[in-house]
């Protein structure tokens, strides 16, 4: 079998990587050129090919981009003849994949954003996602009932379960990781400010160490006219893994971090900017993880400062709780079955 992977995010480049490496057939990774996409699929040590850009405009520039990288994809997966395309809700990748005839398998956890997923799951051969998300916000989405296959997990056990079972546990570092909103998603366009990075302060001011970890060049320039040397920004594609499960905390604007900070026993805040329910957050939340939610500023201060008088107390040992948890791999595994190729 000869599958395609598509890539537009870092959170997609740690999945299809680990999907890739499991799945131990011919593949073809294709990864738009975010810079830290392409850093970390290095790191991951995988074979791919960068095609596309990432559109930091308006409307406008995105779908450019989109139409160019349409017209990219389409050599190089004639080229290599996959059987099926599996990616996280890649707009481009489906588009070609609908057109040439070859099935997609399309994963998702992010119902809340309404334009990928109205432009994937209806030409999409299968619509993989947590059953944490309720069934009927993927069918407004334009997912048809037959093409839905959810599982009992969240997309980050991919790559945090192998993890555990061979990492030794260390002493935490008073430190804080935090990352920024991305402020140039379409779903947050024309929204401003920035809860993650206005708790830079506090976690200063209880004497933790801050790391950030800025999404775009202005968001660097704002740290470093503001705080300087107090604030470690860092530049490469960072180890999520190995960093976090040394950390004190862990503060991110979106949610893949935050839930791969829970999964290793590190406590996390999501400060997701969008007054919308994360349903695979709150599914972690129930099972034991160590994982917050905050909407406003005066929120998220008061969990900070709280986590950060005794950070041991909130670090949970999530070995058994992660086995528990349904692996996404094994369920692409058993849909590839399905094919007949």
């Amino acid at each position: 079998m000869r599958v395609w992977l598509d890539v537009t995010t870092p959170k997609q480049a740690r999945l299809m990587a680990s999907i890739a490496k499991w799945l131990g057939c011919s593949y073809l990774i294709t990864s738009k050129g975010l810079r830290e996409s392409v850093e970390l699929l290095e790191k991951l040590d995988v074979r791919f090919s960068k095609v596309g850009r990432y559109a930091t405009g308006g409307l406008r520039d995105k779908l450019l981009a989109y139409a160019e990288r349409v017209s990219s994809l389409l050599d190089i997966v004639l080229n290599f003849k996959p059987d099926v395309l599996i990616s996280f809700s890649s707009p481009e990748a489906v588009r070609v994949a609908f057109g040439l005839s070859i099935k997609a398998v399309t994963m998702n956890d992010t119902p809340h954003s309404y334009h990928v997923a109205r432009l994937t799951f209806p030409l999409s051969w299968r619509v993989v996602y947590p059953e944490a998300i309720p069934r009927g916000e993927m069918i407004r989405l334009g997912a048809s009932e037959e093409v839905l296959t959810s599982y009992g997990g969240v997309d980050e056990v991919a790559w945090v379960k192998d993890f555990l079972k061979t990492h030794e546990q260390r002493e935490r570092k008073f430190s804080v990781f935090i990352r920024p909103e991305e402020s140039c998603a379409s779903y947050l366009l024309g929204k401003d400010g920035s809860i993650a990075l206005n708790l830079i302060e506090d976690v200063l001011e209880m004497g933790a160490e801050v790391l950030v970890k800025p999404r775009y060049p202005h968001q660097r320039e704002a740290i470093e006219r503001k705080y300087g040397d107090k604030a470690r920004i860092v530049e490469e594609a960072v180890d999520t893994l190995t960093l976090f499960s040394r950390l004190s905390l862990v503060i991110t604007g979106g949610g893949t971090m935050a839930r791969e900070a829970a999964l290793l026993g590190t406590p996390s805040i999501s400060t997701f900017p969008l007054n919308v329910r994360l349903h695979v957050n709150d599914y972690l939340q129930e099972r034991g993880f160590p994982i917050w939610r905050a909407y406003k500023l005066e929120d998220a201060r008061e969990i900070v400062r709280a986590i950060l008088k005794d950070p041991d107390r909130f670090v949970v040992d999530t070995r058994r709780i992660v086995e528990d948890l349904e692996d996404p791999r094994i369920v692409i595994s058993r849909l590839l079955g399905e094919l007949d190729v």
